[in-house]
């Protein structure tokens, strides 16, 4: 997974130029997703860091082996998202415990709730930085 800050090329919007927000993505589609925020919106990507996904429990029952690691509280959401098709896709996204009913609020708005089917999950975890 990756780590990383993401700052808006637009002035006098919610995240102005200056201003910077948190994303985790999964390695698998970071390739993508920084090109389409870079070159297709303009995003500045910046302060990178690689590290690991897990959750709650799994970080309880070996916290001692990340002693010397630096943790930040994620959280985990996910949906199977139809709008095109009956069989719909995964979405899963990876955002900051601090300000998360704010930043799903936001998020969530790009998806018709219609077309979410079986509902949101929300696990808790941790990023932990490499």
């Amino acid at each position: 997974m990756f780590r990383c800050m993401v700052r808006s090329p637009h002035s006098g919007k919610r995240n102005s130029k200056g201003a910077a927000s948190i994303r985790y993505i999964p390695s698998e589609i970071f390739r993508l997703w920084r090109y389409l925020m870079e070159e297709i919106k303009g995003f500045e990507i910046f302060d990178l860091a690689t590290g690991l996904w897990i959750d709650d429990d799994v970080y309880e029952k070996s916290k001692k082996d990340f002693t010397d690691k630096k943790i930040e509280k994620v959280i985990e959401i996910s949906f199977n998202y139809c709008q095109d098709t009956s069989v719909g896709r995964p979405v899963i996204r990876y955002f900051p415990k601090e300000g998360f009913d704010e930043i799903m609020n936001i998020f969530i708005v790009n998806f018709s709730k219609r077309h979410i089917r079986g509902g949101t999950s929300h696990i808790s975890g941790v990023f932990i930085n490499n």
